[in-house]
């Protein structure tokens, strides 16, 4: 009788099932591909607080798919929110330049100017969830 060594065909590719499993659990690839997005409200929230940070925004001019603001933290230079081609909430300067990505995963946003000056209504549709609205606070400082 002969002794075999080594792995067969059928072990082999057991081994290489079960490491790619273990890859894919480690990897967190699992949350990206199986997973639904899921609502966070804590990067609702982060988003909400940049835009009101004290005194530092104020709105100028409200497009329903853009709001324009001065940043009076830099010499009043204008800046704009909007969402680029890869559904991201971002702020940059007024010529689109620069990336600062307040909220992913944004499929619609609407910009409401209010009766009230510098308060501006944002309703936003992130994608799988319903729309979410507040009001922002915009007024920035005088000067």
């Amino acid at each position: 009788m002969v002794k075999r060594q080594g792995f067969t065909l059928i072990e082999a590719l057991m081994a290489l099932i079960i490491a790619t499993g273990i890859f894919v659990l480690a990897s967190g690839v699992d949350r990206q591909i199986l997973r639904p997005l899921k609502h966070d409200p804590i990067a609702w929230y982060q988003a909400v607080r940049v835009l009101e940070q004290p005194g530092r925004y104020r709105a100028i001019s409200i497009d329903r798919q853009q709001l324009n603001l001065i940043d009076t933290h830099q010499h009043n230079k204008p800046v704009a929110v909007w969402v680029d081609a890869k559904h991201v909430l971002r702020l940059t300067n007024a010529d689109h330049q620069g990336y600062y990505p307040l909220l992913r995963h944004v499929t619609a946003v609407q910009w409401r100017a209010t009766q009230y000056p510098g308060l501006v209504q944002l309703r936003l549709k992130q994608e799988q969830l319903s729309w979410q609205t507040t009001i922002l606070d915009l007024r920035g400082t005088a000067s």
